[in-house]
Formats: C-alpha cells, structure tokens, sequence
C-alpha cells in the first residue's frame, strides 16, 4: 500500500504541473526564465576566449563566505523564533496531516523533504551566475548545478539546525541567548584567523610597488591569495556552511579526501539536529500553527492587494508624534518615523543588507579584475549589480504600503502633491543609500572624484526612474488582483524605461574616459524620463480612489 504522504506528495506536484499548464502567466514566466539563462549562457562563452582562468581554491573560498552569511542569517532568525521556524508546513498541512493517524515524526520528516526541495529550488538564481564563472573559473553548467546543490544543502542544513536550537531553548531566554553568543564567538574565530593569516601579507605588502605585489602565479593580490587559501582550507570546517561549500570545492579540485570528510561532518552535523528534534519535543504542532497562520495572513492579505508589512517584535518607539507636516507633508515625516522604529536610521534592515552585498561585491571585483588596464569593467560589474538589486529595493519602499492604506485618500489636497509626499521619504533615503554604497566602492575600484559624483548622481536617477517606473504601474495596472502579473510588469516597465539612458551611456562609452560617458549618457536620459512619467501619472490617487483602492 502506498505511504499518504508519498501519494500526497505525487498528487501537489501533479497539481503544480497542471497550474502552470493553466495558467498562461506561469509559462510566460518560465519562458522569460529559461530566455534569460539562454543569454547568460552565450554571453559566459564568448567572454570565456578573453579572460585567463582563475584557480579554483579562490572559488571555493568565496563560496565560503556566501554559503555562510545565507546560513547564519537563516540560523538567527529560526533561533530568535522567526518565520523561519518550521517553514515547511502550510495551514493546509495543519488541516490534514496533524488530525490524522500519523505519527509526528513522520509528519517531520515529509515535512523536511519538502523543506529540501524549496531550498533547492531558491538556488536556482545562481543559475544566473554562469556567465563570469565560467569566463574566470572555466565553470561548465554541470559545476553551476553542483553549486546550486550545495547552497541548497547549506540552507537546509541552517534551517535544520535553527529548528533544534529554537526547541532545545523554547522558553528559555537566558538559553538561547548562549547559543546565539556561542554561534558569535565561533563566527569571530573565524574571521580572526582570516585577520591574523592576512596581517604578516598585508604588513609585507606595505611600500611594496605594483609589480610586487602580484606575488601569486594567477596574478592575483598576495592578500587576496591569503584570504582564498586560508577558506578553502580552514573555512571550510566552519559549521554548515563551510561543510557545503568544502564538500563543492574539493570535487572540483579532486580533492575527494578532503570532500568525503565535509561530506561526513554533513551528515553527522544533520543527524544530530534531527535527533535533538525529534527527542526534545515531538509535539510540535502548536509552533507550526503559529507559523502557518502568519504565512496565511500575508497570502491572503496578498491576495486582497493589501500588503502585509513584516514588524520586529521589539519596536523601538522613542519620541511619539509626528512633530511635523501638515497635510500632505505629513506622509513624508510618517515614514521617517516608521523608518526609525523597523530599521536602523534611514535604512530597513534589507537595504543595509543589499548594501553590504554591493560592498562585498566591490571588494572582490577589485581582485578579480586586478589585471585589467583599467577598472571600467570592475565598475561596470559592480553598478549593473547594484541597479539590478535597487530594482528590488523600490520595489519594497513605504510608498506601495501607503497606497493600500485609505488615510491618503483622505487628505484633503491635490492627488500630484500627495503623490509627491508620499514618495519624498523613498528619494531621500536613496540619496543617502547612493552616498553610503559609492563612496566606498569608488575607493575600492580607484575611481577619481569626478567619477565618484557621478555614480551616486546616476544611482538617484535610477531611483527616480524606479520610482516612475512603480507609479506608472500602479497607474496602468493597479486594478489587477495577481501580484505575480504586477511584479512580472514592474520589471518589464522598468526595463523599458531603462532603455534610452542604457543606450546612450554605451554610445557615450567610447567618447570619454573610463565610466563617465556611460554615467552621463544614463544621468541626462533617466531624469527627463521619471519625470514626465511622473507627470503623466499625477492622478494615480485620484484614479485608484474611484476603482476602490
């Protein structure tokens, strides 16, 4: 007789498929999907002819770091008792599997294999990945597939272990804050034994000339050999992530001692977080039903077009009151004030997180690309990754909460002014995000001055374009009730609206030196064309009140 759960399994995978089938929007999706890896594909080989491979250690030790920053993220908040704690249920599973004669173990463990094939599948955007692995690592499409198989144990495996340590420490503060500080001392040993494996480099680097400090036979800063050699053979034993990224690492290199070992620590590290689970609280159910009824709220408040914003638990409330703003202007210091309360100053905590990634990102196409005569294509990586991500970043400004909110409906003024307020807060924290991104990284990739002001000048009209581009989709689409629609015509709008500055940027490439043609040829079209979309919209307020906003 077959198992429920395998036949409940075959029959939501059945059901999927069937979806997609029904759905025209999900094969466009899929088709734009498989468009765009078709592109990253070809464009990985023809950049392949020009570039001279990098050693593999140096892969593996960045897969340290990204592999360990998703996992430790993923370790704090299951331990702080986050959504991430038992994500693999639904309300629907609360409503079928828990009633039923099954034992809870087995419930677990239907539930952890469906968890390991969700991890698997928030991989696949490394995908994307293949164009620069495979033009400075010589990566094929097999290796990228390995990659994706590690991050996804990685992340599992963090999950996994968050779950044992939230219920081992359920109901005691005092406990799980010693694991949390135990978690912290282990992550700064690491790091100082980077530090102090790079300080005799660093010091031996001091007055050297430029020849001299290409030490390494790939023509790479010593500092940065140092830092790959030491996370390709001591990182990796750093919990979870570093036993992922090791058991990658060493299969590509042949090393399969070293990745037999990862792999044992994988599975050992594995059996001891289920035991933990399964023999300190087999009575699970009520920490799943809590997550599964937070999880339904923000679908169904999805559904209904009403955003669900996440909160801390611990709002730091301070001064009450607005203070300021009058009408209109009110919105504007609403959102400093609710900005201050979420996250940190002007900044939430996911845009302090895609600056630290744009950062990190700087530092290691300064190494990559170290060789170069000049460091326009450093630049060029590191800006493109930076615009692709605020894409994501506006997406999520106050402005789209507010707009499903009916206080603005409600003051009496202009539609274009409340507009206008309403967006003020998001322009004015992109001023601040674009000085505080490129500052560092002009430094880091050894831009002039000039060129400096001209990345944080062009960063802001992209955030003025972004933002054209959000309230020309709320003005075209907004009564559309599928968000997966919405989000699928965001990007495209935005696209399209990219379009003039990206081409006269690259005309402009070759009339000026280094990046500034392409920054300038982007600042003169992106400002005139958020603008006039700005105009053209003004009555988005007016419109959306009318259709029941």
């Amino acid at each position: 007789m077959r198992s429920p759960l395998v036949y409940l399994t075959v029959v939501k995978l059945k059901n999927q498929i069937k979806e997609a089938v029904k759905h025209p929007a999900k094969l466009i999706y899929m088709i734009v999907f498989i468009g765009f890896l078709v592109l990253a594909t070809i464009g990985g080989q023809k950049n392949s002819e020009q570039l001279e491979l990098r050693p593999l250690q140096e892969l593996t030790g960045i897969m340290v770091l990204f592999f360990t920053f998703v996992s430790l993220m993923t370790f704090i908040n299951g331990v702080n008792g986050g959504a991430g704690n038992y994500p693999m249920f639904t309300l629907s599973d609360v409503s079928m599997l828990f009633p039923s004669p099954l034992k809870p173990n087995k419930v677990l463990f239907y539930g952890l294999f469906r968890q390991l094939g969700l991890s698997l599948l928030l991989g696949f955007f490394l995908l994307f990945q293949y164009s620069w692995l495979h033009a400075v690592y010589g990566m094929d499409y097999i290796h990228i597939v390995f990659i994706v198989l590690g991050y996804g144990c990685s992340l599992f495996l963090g999950q996994v272990c968050a779950m044992a340590a939230y219920i081992c420490t359920s109901g005691n503060d005092n406990a799980r804050r010693m694991v949390k500080y135990c978690v912290y001392i282990l992550t700064l040993a690491f790091a100082a034994g980077l530090v102090w494996r790079l300080i005799p480099v660093l010091a031996g680097m001091a007055g050297a000339s430029e020849e001299e400090l290409l030490l390494s036979a790939s023509g790479m800063p010593a500092a940065f050999t140092a830092g790959a050699e030491y996370l390709s053979t001591i990182g990796i034993f750093f919990p979870v992530s570093g036993w992922s990224a090791g058991l990658v690492g060493n299969l590509f290199t042949k090393d399969y001692f070293t990745a037999g070992i990862c792999a044992l620590l994988m599975i050992v590290g594995f059996g001891i977080a289920l035991l933990l689970v399964v023999k300190n609280k087999n009575n699970y159910y009520e920490d799943v039903l809590q997550t599964a009824e937070v999880a339904q709220s923000a679908i169904v408040a999805k559904r209904e077009g009403q955003p669900a914003e996440v909160m801390p638990k611990k709002v730091r409330v301070g001064k009450t009151g607005l203070g300021k703003g009058k009408g209109s202007s009110a919105l504007f210091y609403k959102h400093l004030l609710e900005n201050r309360r979420s996250g940190v100053l002007l900044f939430s905590k996911m845009s302090i997180i895609f600056m630290l990634v744009v950062i990190g990102c700087a530092i290691l196409y300064s190494f990559l690309f170290a060789d170069e005569e000049d460091n326009t294509a450093a630049f060029v990586a590191v800006f493109t990754m930076s615009t692709y991500m605020q894409m994501f970043s506006e997406s999520l400004g106050r402005f789209n909460w507010e707009i499903s909110k009916p206080y603005i409906y409600l003051i009496p003024e202009p539609s274009f002014k409340k507009l206008l307020f309403a967006t003020a807060e998001t322009l004015m924290a992109d001023c601040v995000e674009a000085v505080v991104i490129y500052v560092p990284v002009a430094l880091l990739l050894g831009l002039g001055p000039v060129e400096m002001v001209l990345c944080i000048l062009a960063r802001i009209s992209f955030s003025l374009l972004f933002t054209s581009g959000n309230i020309l989709v709320e003005r075209v689409f907004g009564t559309v009730r599928s968000k997966g629609l919405i989000l699928f015509f965001y990007f495209v709008a935005l696209m399209l609206l990219a379009v003039p500055g990206i081409a006269l940027g690259v005309v402009l490439l070759g009339l000026f030196p280094g990046a500034i043609g392409m920054l300038l040829g982007m600042l003169v079209c992106n400002v005139p064309v958020a603008l006039l979309v700005t105009f053209l919209c003004r009555n988005l307020l007016q419109y959306a009140e009318l259709n029941g906003k």
